[in-house]
């Protein structure tokens, strides 16, 4: 029941997520395009991984009457590679698409929850394929998983924390 309940949950906050919650103004919306590359040289211990990341943000912006910042839908689709730094395999990880609703406390801008819908990573060489999607409900101020439903073996690299460098060792074994 409490799976069932979390995903209608996420995928409630994914529907209606370009939609005017009660008491809010509409929304504001930047498109937002961003190239990241992330390394770590030992995360394999005799190899290192790099992460390049191409990722495109649809942000959408709720604030209340006041002004106040009460929540930020984002859309994110990237089309990213992974890299063994020693032999030079690189692999696609892509598509990735999957929407991040942030929940602030309009009192004090505190990040509050995070909800995630969809695909974040998807790398496949020949019959592998590491996955990490699936509805997962973050605390927003430490990190923390408090819920997830199907596969988040990155997501639990990085759980307490919001260092996506953490990640980086998850792609060892199909970069191996």
């Amino acid at each position: 029941m409490r799976r069932v309940l979390l995903f209608a949950c996420v995928a409630c906050v994914a529907v209606v997520a370009g939609a005017p919650a009660s008491a809010t103004n509409p929304p504001t919306k930047v498109t937002v395009t961003q190239q990241n590359v992330l390394t770590d040289p030992t995360a394999c211990g005799s190899y290192g991984v790099q992460w390049n990341i191409n990722l495109t943000a649809e942000i959408f912006t709720y604030r209340d009457r006041e002004g106040r910042l009460v929540r930020q839908a984002v859309h994110i689709t990237e089309e990213n590679t992974v890299v063994n730094t020693v032999t030079g395999l690189t692999l696609r990880d892509g598509p990735v698409d999957f929407w991040q609703t942030t929940t602030f406390d309009p009192e004090t801008g505190a990040r509050e929850l995070i909800y995630i819908v969809g695909t974040s990573v998807n790398v496949r060489r020949g019959n592998e394929r590491l996955v990490d999607k699936g509805p997962m409900v973050i605390d927003g101020q430490t990190g923390v998983i408090l819920e997830s439903e199907g596969q988040h073996p990155l997501r639990e690299l990085m759980d307490g924390s919001f260092d996506i460098r953490l990640a980086l060792p998850g792609f060892c074994d199909i970069l191996a």
